[in-house]
């Protein structure tokens, strides 16, 4: 009973942070050493190191864990399956319906270069299944019916056409699709 409130109010501490320090993340390009760039890696090692460990991390894999994701801004369709917790600028990240994210996956929804934080919106579309450790980087789209074999890497800036199957890093097509549905592996 208390590890769930603590854990709970983990959550909420850092959604209430979030909403009050940032806000909506949107696409955006900051010089590393700005009051934002250290607030939004304030707030992402907050909920790394608070929720993610006190509550977020044992909603993987259930019907609870998208409803924790909203609550911090990420917009998620219904019946996602999502076995990751790996989302810091949650406002940017759009998925699907139906939408399998399997352990160790991720929108990456910022990268630093050349000492700028570069943030843009990861779009993922209907029934696409994200297989284990795959990354997909800003600024993309992943459009429906697409399976990301295992350790996949989505460049920044690609948009991913429906019904394919992609692998490697960076990712390259594998073939069509021949069925809407996928399953984890």
């Amino acid at each position: 009973g208390c590890g769930l409130l603590f854990g709970l109010g983990s959550l909420l501490f850092v959604a209430l942070l979030k909403w009050t320090m940032l806000g909506h993340y949107r696409a955006r390009s900051a010089p590393m050493w700005t009051l934002f760039v250290w607030l939004s890696e304030a707030v992402t090692s907050l909920y790394e190191s608070i929720a993610v460990p006190n509550i977020v991390n044992y909603l993987r894999g259930t019907i609870y864990l998208p409803f924790a994701l909203r609550l911090m801004g990420a917009k998620i369709g219904k019946r996602a399956w999502l076995d990751s917790t790996d989302m810091t600028e949650f406002d940017c990240v759009t998925l699907g319906d139906d939408v399998e994210f399997n352990n160790h996956t991720g929108p990456q929804t910022h990268l630093f270069e050349d000492r700028i934080m570069k943030i843009g919106q990861v779009r993922i579309g209907d029934r696409v299944c994200v297989r284990s450790r795959s990354t997909i980087l800003y600024d993309t789209q992943v459009n429906h019916d697409v399976v990301l074999e295992p350790m996949t890497l989505i460049m920044k800036g690609e948009e991913i056409p429906a019904q394919s199957i992609w692998s490697g890093s960076p990712a390259q097509p594998m073939r069509q699709s021949s069925t809407s549905r996928h399953t984890a592996s």
